[in-house]
Parts: structure tokens; C-alpha cells; sequence
């Protein structure tokens, strides 16, 4: 429960407090998955972040529609830290990933060289929309963390 709305339990109950930035976060997320980036690296990416910034609502979170529409793999999922050495993941995942990994640990260590390796791996276009997904992800996982009930660290593990 969370002390602005008791009940709430979910980033949607709190952002209905405020309908404009609620519809203009949902407008953000539909175009983040109608893109042109392959939405199961996206729901990877997504994922991955939340496991850095220790964000166990998002792990309870629905697998994207499109994601799953587009064939994740659920072991995927659950083996997603160990994505540097599964064969599971292919380049391109592992490319986005990896840029996903020092966005959250350290945005300004972004190298032109790691911008260079997304965009061989899926476009300029595909640049714009990570980085603007994983800013969108950072800012929810952090709301979730500050404004939501903490849970069991034991959904997420060490994904």
C-alpha cells in the first residue's frame, strides 16, 4: 500500500491520480512497443533494468503483449542474467542489452562506439527508441521503488 493512495499497488492506481501524465506515460509505452525494435528485446531490456535498479513490481508486471505476440521465451527471461554467455541471446540482444546495462549504471560512461554497435544492430531509429525506453523504465522503476510497498526481493532474484 502506498501512503499517497491506500491500496494502491500498482505504478497505474498512483499515475490516476494525475489522468494527464497517466494517458501522456501510457502514449509513451504504445509507441515504445509499436516500433520498429524488436519489442522482445525491448521486454529484455526493460527487464534487465529493473533487475539493476532492484525493482521487483516489474518483474509481477505482465510480459509486453507485443513481446510475447513476437515469441519471447520465457526461459529467456529467466535466465536473463546470465545473457552474456547464453547462446540464447543473440547479437543484437546482447548489444542492446549491454547499452541497457550502462544506461542504468552509468549513463554518462555511453561510449559513440556503443551507439554505433545498437545502431548496426538495429538502426538509428532503433537508437531513439532504447534510449528513449530505458529513460521511461528508469523513471518507472524509480517511482516504483519510492512510491510503491516494497516486495520480496525472492521474484526478481538476481535476474
Amino acid at each position: 500500500m502506498s501512503w499517497l493512495l491506500e491500496g494502491a499497488t500498482s505504478r497505474e492506481e498512483l499515475l490516476e491520480l494525475h489522468p494527464g501524465l497517466a494517458a501522456d506515460h501510457q502514449r509513451i509505452l504504445d509507441e515504445l512497443w509499436q516500433s520498429s525494435v524488436d519489442p522482445r528485446i525491448l521486454e529484455l531490456c526493460r527487464l534487465r533494468a529493473a533487475t539493476l535498479l532492484r525493482n521487483t513490481h516489474a518483474w509481477d508486471e505482465p510480459r509486453s503483449p507485443a513481446a510475447v505476440a513476437a515469441g519471447l521465451d520465457e526461459a529467456m527471461v529467466q535466465s536473463l542474467s546470465q545473457w552474456v554467455t547464453d547462446d540464447r541471446f543473440d547479437a543484437a540482444t546482447k548489444t542492446c542489452l549491454k547499452l541497457a546495462e550502462q544506461y542504468v549504471i552509468d549513463v554518462h560512461g555511453i561510449t559513440d562506439e556503443q551507439v554505433a554497435e545498437v545502431a548496426e544492430a538495429i538502426g538509428s531509429d532503433g537508437v531513439v527508441t532504447l534510449t528513449t525506453a530505458l529513460a521511461t523504465w528508469e523513471i518507472s522503476h524509480r517511482f516504483d521503488n519510492a512510491l510503491l510497498p516494497q516486495q520480496s526481493s525472492s521474484t526478481n532474484g538476481d535476474r
